[in-house]
């Protein structure tokens, strides 16, 4: 019977053991020439080709049970609409095929609400991207609340104040020619002593004095125009929004509002003792993230080590104009 292989111990170097011999590679490159006569950037293309079937390829011994786990490398680029600016999103994590791969330790495996902080954690990254494409420079960052006399009587109510403002900016952005306001908003109303709303929004077709009056459900509205930070966009307002209130999800969005991309996900990028190093220095991490990210530079970086997969996870952000 075959003897399982531990995380920490398996030789990470048998599974690249399958470079092509020069001779193959060289005939494999001619076929993709002969195949593909009318493409332009040739050497470009090749490249891409031989990205892909490494890619396979280390699926592939996944799959057969060669290695027990690889790294994989998850990337999401969030590009503004308004200035271009993207901001890169690197996860770094190990892949097991099977769980029973995954390496046994003492301690229990993911709890219940464990696995409910993870679900939140990615929630809020959602919103985050959601924020850093749609809105930027000349949009607006809203708090409207409730006097005495129109304090919603339920959670149901405030909603309904908020979607018919939303419904007379619309009617007048309509009457000027503008679509529909792209927004996220977010409710603060259980438990506090004045509950209000804040709102993103489209900063064309309406401005932010008659956004005042058509709320007019309190004497001191706040709206202001949106600045994003030169690296890191509109984060910060976006992580605001994102925060459930009293662990609720309150926060909604216009049906109008870009999707972030689906992640591109790859095994080649990162083999095991690259991420280590990476996981313990932190210039190591930063210049093989820039490296491998041609054009993106490094923002900031998050390093965990889990102990029940035995592995390092890596989240960082980068950023390019």
């Amino acid at each position: 019977m075959k003897q399982k292989r531990s995380y920490d111990n398996y030789d990470y170097n048998e599974a690249y053991k399958y470079d092509l011999d020069k001779e193959i590679e060289k005939a494999a490159k001619e076929k993709f020439r002969r195949e593909n006569p009318l493409l332009i950037d040739f050497e470009e293309q090749w490249k891409e080709q031989q990205a892909k079937l490494e890619e396979w390829e280390y699926e592939r011994l996944l799959k057969e049970g060669k290695v027990e786990s690889l790294y994989r490398t998850s990337t999401i680029k969030c590009k503004n609409i308004k200035s271009g600016k993207e901001i890169a999103e690197v996860m770094i994590y190990p892949s097991f095929y099977n769980r029973a791969d995954m390496p046994h330790t003492k301690k229990k495996r993911e709890t219940k609400p464990s696995q409910k902080n993870l679900n939140d954690k990615n929630a809020r990254r959602y919103v985050i991207r959601l924020a850093n494409i749609n809105f930027g420079s000349g949009d607006i960052w809203a708090t409207f609340g409730w006097d005495d006399r129109y304090i919603p009587e339920d959670i149901e109510r405030a909603k309904k104040d908020v979607t018919n403002f939303i419904k007379r900016v619309n009617r007048k952005r309509k009457k000027r020619g503008f679509d529909n306001m792209k927004y996220i908003y977010v409710l603060a109303v259980d438990d506090y002593t004045r509950p209000h709303f804040h709102i993103l929004m489209s900063g064309d077709g309406v401005d932010r004095d008659e956004l005042e009056v058509m709320w007019g459900k309190c004497k001191r509205p706040n709206t202001r125009r949106v600045k994003p930070d030169e690296d890191f966009g509109i984060t910060g307002l976006a992580t605001y929004i994102s925060q459930n209130p009293h662990g609720t999800k309150r926060w909604c969005s216009s049906k109008n509002l870009k999707k972030p991309p689906e992640p591109t996900r790859s095994y080649r990028k990162f083999k095991k003792r690259r991420v280590e190093k990476m996981a313990k220095d932190h210039e190591t991490l930063k210049q093989s993230l820039e490296k491998e990210y041609v054009g993106y530079r490094f923002l900031d970086a998050e390093v965990k080590f889990n102990t029940v997969t035995a592995a390092f996870y890596i989240y960082a952000r980068m950023t390019r104009d």
